[in-house]
């Protein structure tokens, strides 16, 4: 007896231990929270399409609201519309996310190879420039494309290619599989171009110089040599891309649209505005599963393979740049060029776009500041005035910052906590468990996690009120998207502290908390700022993570961006887009800055 006493008391003495750490109790909440914000509204949009809604009485007498059927995935696979609604959508969404991959990684790894291994010059202010695509707004890339190759036999106003050649663009180079094609690229190629070359940059080029010593030609050495060595790189690149391509909403949509070109994003979209919501919720899952399938595919090969190819160990690193001889200028020049087309004139073009007076009229005496700076007028724009006289816009700006502010905060401190558990219970299952709960939304396409809060959201739940419509309900989603960025670089942060100082202050008499708040997030501060900046950047020119969910009362300005697109007010639609580049552009110039002055204390304590 003496002996199941003892067993008794050390249970209740060591969960006593458990449920008075604060640490543990955090990571109990945020493990309860997060599984009803990431796991569970999964489950919900599964529910919503194994089960009759009350909008289904309208298409099928047997709904009964709240039985389980079939009905919703048997109308998507095999249904009379089912061509329309599933299988061509998916064609198009895998013909245009493979083009645009394969697009993105040979521009991406050719830019990597001559910033990383060649002896090009500018090299040091032309990596700002090669990723600017990818910086701003997808929307802005195609808003650009559409300013150019605009057709007006589709409709609108003629664009900067008729009015400079004077016949029209062919169908095919307006809307369609090839521009969408080519501007995911454009806007993906900088995610291709960073990861292949921070591979590149680890190439032993003692390696190479062996190889050609022995006999080997330079194209020899690059088949043989360098390129199996960046292939993993190369493939988490590809099947990385090939992830976000697929679910991108802004560009499918306008440049594929009008011509009926859907994919299984815009189709997600098109049928939610339908009031068509179990068939959007049964082609967001297929989104879900397509881009889950490609995390997985990446992790398995890139996983199993990596270590077929270290060349970095203990023994000696060098890496040295090819000389380019007489290509070197050229080579300069070549990508100067390729720099500006895709990173700046997208830009000018938005610039020019939003002062031009009649769309597709490129005088000088079409020239106006109506769109920014001019009053209601009923024959220009159907009277909307111009942004600084524009309330819709105003506060659209407003929510924006907000958005933007909270939504940085907020990830950040989180990100940090859970950042926090994962290094220092990092041999606890739940902490390991609370790390990878806080990494699914990145493998979630934005419109399908749109998808999801707009189900769990809709209606309230115990005591979960309705959070659709409301300013609350896109600071959580968004706080909960970013959270895989915040955490990274709060891991990151937190991993360069030692534990000393807390074991110090906790002797001391200080509670966690005060650990936490006086010691941890000080020297964290770098990066938490970083998490801040990063968050702040990816919130101001989100679109389709929140489409879904925006009413009247909480736009931002992408959506009214986007809406003004939709109405034909191109002028308006380039103006606001331009001015959410300029801002996500300003906030990585501040990230920048910031990674700067880390690395500069780094080498100083390292000196």
């Amino acid at each position: 007896m003496s002996d199941i006493s003892e067993i008794n008391q050390g249970g209740a003495s060591r969960f006593h231990r458990v449920i008075n750490d604060p640490v543990n109790i955090a990571m109990l909440m945020l493990l309860a929270i997060l599984s009803y914000l990431v796991i569970w509204p999964f489950v919900q949009l599964l529910i919503e399409t194994l089960t009759w809604g009350q909008g289904d009485r309208r298409i099928s007498r047997e709904a009964v609201p709240g039985e389980f059927t079939l009905f919703h995935w048997l109308q998507a696979t095999t249904g009379p519309l089912s061509g329309k609604m599933l299988y061509g959508p998916l064609v198009n969404t895998l013909k245009t996310g493979i083009a645009a991959t394969i697009l993105a990684l040979l521009t991406g790894g050719i830019l990597a190879w001559c910033v990383v291994r060649s002896d090009m010059p500018g090299k040091r202010w032309l990596q700002p420039i090669l990723t600017l695509p990818y910086i701003v707004p997808s929307f802005a890339i195609a808003l650009a494309w559409e300013a150019v190759f605009r057709s007006p036999k589709v409709g609108g106003q003629p664009g900067v290619y008729e009015a400079l050649l004077g016949v029209a663009p062919p169908e095919w180079l307006s809307y369609g599989a090839f521009p969408i094609s080519v501007t995911l690229a454009i806007h993906y190629f900088p995610f291709a171009y960073l990861l292949v070359a921070g591979a590149l940059a680890t190439i032993d080029s003692q390696m190479e110089e062996g190889a050609l010593i022995s006999g080997a030609s330079r194209l020899m050495t690059l088949r043989r040599i360098t390129f199996p060595v960046v292939a993993p790189a190369f493939v988490a690149a590809l099947i990385l891309t090939f992830g976000k391509t697929i679910g991108q909403f802004a560009l499918p949509f306008l440049l594929g649209a009008p011509t009926q070109f859907h994919t299984v994003a815009t189709m997600v979209y098109a049928n939610l505005t339908l009031g068509l919501d179990s068939l959007a919720f049964v082609l967001a899952i297929v989104l879900i599963v397509m881009s889950l399938l490609s995390i997985w595919l990446s992790n398995r090969f890139v996983g199993n393979k990596s270590r077929r190819f270290e060349t970095i160990s203990g023994k000696g690193f060098r890496s040295r740049v090819i000389a380019l001889g007489g290509w070197r200028w050229p080579v300069f020049a070549g990508v100067v060029f390729f720099a500006f087309m895709v990173g700046i004139l997208p830009l000018i073009l938005l610039g020019v776009q939003s002062v031009m007076l009649i769309d597709g009229f490129y005088g000088l005496d079409n020239i106006t500041s109506h769109f920014w700076l001019g009053k209601s007028d009923p024959e220009i724009a159907f009277g909307e005035p111009g942004v600084l006289h524009n309330q819709i816009i105003l506060g659209a700006t407003w929510n924006t910052l907000k958005l933007a502010f909270i939504s940085a905060i907020i990830a950040s401190v989180i990100g940090l906590i859970i950042a926090y558990i994962t290094v220092r219970r990092a041999h606890n299952p739940l902490a390991r468990a609370l790390d990878q709960i806080s990494f699914i939304p990145f493998l979630f396409p934005t419109i399908a996690f749109g998808a999801m809060y707009l189900t769990l959201f809709a209606e309230p739940v115990g005591p979960i009120p309705a959070l659709y419509g409301t300013f609350t309900l896109l600071v959580l989603i968004s706080v909960v998207s970013r959270l895989p960025y915040s955490v990274k670089t709060g891991v990151t942060a937190i991993t360069q502290i030692g534990q000393e100082l807390e074991e110090a202050a906790e002797l001391a008499g200080a509670s966690w908390t005060m650990r936490f708040r006086r010691i941890i997030m000080p020297l964290a501060s770098s990066g938490v700022l970083s998490g801040m900046m990063v968050s702040f950047v990816g919130v101001m020119r989100e679109l389709s993570l929140i489409i879904l969910l925006i009413t009247p009362s909480t736009r931002v300005l992408m959506t009214v961006g986007f809406g003004y697109a939709e109405e034909g007010l191109a002028q308006l639609s380039n103006a606001l887009v331009l001015i959410v580049a300029v801002l996500t552009i300003i906030g990585e110039l501040i990230l920048m800055w910031i990674g700067k002055g880390k690395m500069a204390r780094l080498r100083e304590k390292q000196s």
